[in-house]
């Protein structure tokens, strides 16, 4: 089953049977692929879908023409693999890109969804019924036998002779008849017993043929009610609390222990090259020629408080999460790190607010950052104060910025793209004060469900990756129940188990929003 996640069919679902399925723009197309209002797609088929043995690949139909396709965010192909890609239920698909780009979620129905129609058998009832006569014997005067007797001797022997032979003849037919009709009628009395349990069999058969169907018009009738309550669930929360979900960018570099000078590339003209060679070495030092040496980070979070908002630990201190800054800070006499910027950028603002790190937490992946938010109008998102045990299977809406900036580009048309890559530079500071600008900073929303709670963790399945981290998860009571705060990748480099996105309960920003007060006064 497909469901539009995007485009004049947003919210409709398209259920396929068959083993090959065409996605394009066609009228051929089995499922036809349709754009935002303004957009185009290319015509034709554009990718393929082939099922066999309950395994699904999505196979580009030209994947040197040019045209994104994208699962969970990851372009086909883009790693240098084959084109083709394994779908997994609960897949998102991107093809296009702009408003020139359609969206669909993949979903697995039962396997006993086909249900086989039913056959209708007239029943036939076989009755046989046989009457016997019983013989009388004539009672014979002594008349009648005298004259039987004298007729008799006057018949003459070979005559005698021929007429008993004639009667055992039809005798012998006789009785080779009545035991042929009496096994011929055993055998349709056995047949008529089998059609009779037969038809029993096929009424039942045929019993159980309509339960079924009418329990998967029931589940059909169920997944498409959730998915309307879904998405009409995730577009209540990103209206009302988007404007309160910000995108978190910031830069940092790093200092020599001791003296406290800047680490600097070696020249101006590696600058952008890799810190790392393959040997491990740094490729930069604080006698170097070159500009500082700067690594960016993005992330995600939201406002508790007026002036005051959440995000991850991790957000406000990239580099224990980054290799290249773990290998840096091992290096010569060791490097320290040093934030030197930091800012929030908000959908309802154009310019960007410096943020400080106001508190951290020694137990929980969290932080607390302050901001002069003066007179700008900034929804306080509402923290659950409920028992989180109670929301596991329970559906929720994640919004965040999960790849940051590139993500934010990648949602707008190319056009668009290239004036704010050429007006305000590269860098991640700049993209987003850009983006600001025109009014495109707006968080991503995503759905998916509770798959387990404990005291210091939240499992669910809404999508997200890096760059979402820090942002809020809502319940249905419209609540957030935790921060996301990082997802299971495997150590091979395959994809990550779609039910494998971890939170921070959103208790702990109640205890580090209280302590942040007590040090206050």
């Amino acid at each position: 089953m497909f469901v539009y996640l995007s485009g004049t069919e947003k919210g409709k679902t398209r259920i396929f049977t068959q083993d090959h399925v065409t996605v394009g723009t066609s009228e051929t197309s089995d499922l036809k692929l349709t754009p935002e209002e303004g957009g185009k797609l290319p015509d034709g088929v554009v990718a393929d879908l082939y099922s066999q043995d309950g395994d699904y690949q999505l196979v580009p139909r030209d994947p040197e023409s040019g045209f994104d396709i994208a699962v969970n965010g990851a372009m086909l192909g883009s790693n240098g693999a084959a084109p083709g890609y394994k779908l997994h239920d609960g897949d998102t698909l991107h093809f296009g890109h702009g408003l020139s780009g359609a969206s669909l979620l993949f979903q697995v129905l039962p396997e006993n969804f086909n249900g086989l129609h039913p056959v209708t058998r007239e029943q036939t009832d076989v009755e046989g019924s046989g009457q016997t006569a019983t013989p009388h014997p004539l009672t014979a005067t002594l008349f009648i036998k005298e004259l039987t007797s004298s007729l008799w001797a006057e018949i003459p022997r070979r005559a005698k002779v021929t007429t008993l032979g004639v009667l055992a003849l039809f005798g012998s037919i006789f009785i080779g008849a009545t035991a042929y009709f009496a096994i011929t009628l055993h055998r349709s009395a056995h047949m008529t017993d089998l059609l009779w349990k037969e038809q029993q069999l096929s009424a039942a058969r045929r019993d159980q043929e309509q339960e079924l169907i009418k329990k998967q018009q029931l589940e059909i009738e169920n997944l498409r009610h959730q998915s309307d309550q879904t998405r009409l669930f995730a577009q209540k929360i990103a209206e009302k609390y988007s404007p309160g979900v910000c995108l978190v960018v910031g830069s940092y570099g790093f200092t020599e222990r001791g003296s406290g000078r800047p680490l600097k590339y070696e020249s101006a003209d590696n600058t952008g090259d890799t810190l790392i060679d393959k040997s491990g070495n740094l490729l930069a030092s604080v006698d170097g020629n070159g500009p500082l040496v700067k690594l960016e980070f993005s992330g995600t979070g939201f406002v508790v408080e007026a002036g005051l908002i959440v995000t991850n630990k991790h957000v406000v201190q990239p580099w224990a999460t980054d290799q290249t800054a773990e290998i840096i800070m091992q290096q010569g006499g060791g490097f320290r790190p040093r934030l030197d910027q930091l800012a929030a950028f908000f959908p309802s603002s154009q310019q960007p607010f410096e943020l400080k790190v106001a508190d951290e937490s020694d137990r929980y992946d969290i932080a607390l950052c302050s901001f002069g938010q003066n007179s700008a109008a900034l929804p306080v998102l509402p923290l659950s104060t409920g028992d989180l045990s109670s929301v596991i299977g329970e559906p929720v809406v994640l919004l965040g910025y999960p790849t940051g900036v590139d993500g934010l580009l990648q949602r707008i048309d190319e056009t668009e793209r290239r004036g704010i890559l050429s007006q305000h530079g590269k860098s991640v500071t700049d993209v987003a004060t850009g983006l600001a600008s025109r009014g495109l900073i707006r968080p991503l929303t995503t759905t998916g469900i509770v798959s387990d709670a404990l005291p210091g963790r939240i499992v669910h399945s809404a999508h997200t990756t890096e760059g979402g981290s820090g942002g809020p998860l809502f319940d249905t009571a419209d609540r957030v129940i935790a921060i996301n705060s990082a997802i299971l990748t495997p150590t091979d480099g395959g994809a990550s188990f779609g039910g494998s996105n971890f939170g921070v309960p959103i208790k702990a920003v109640s205890e580090i929003l209280q302590g942040y007060h007590q040090k206050q006064h």
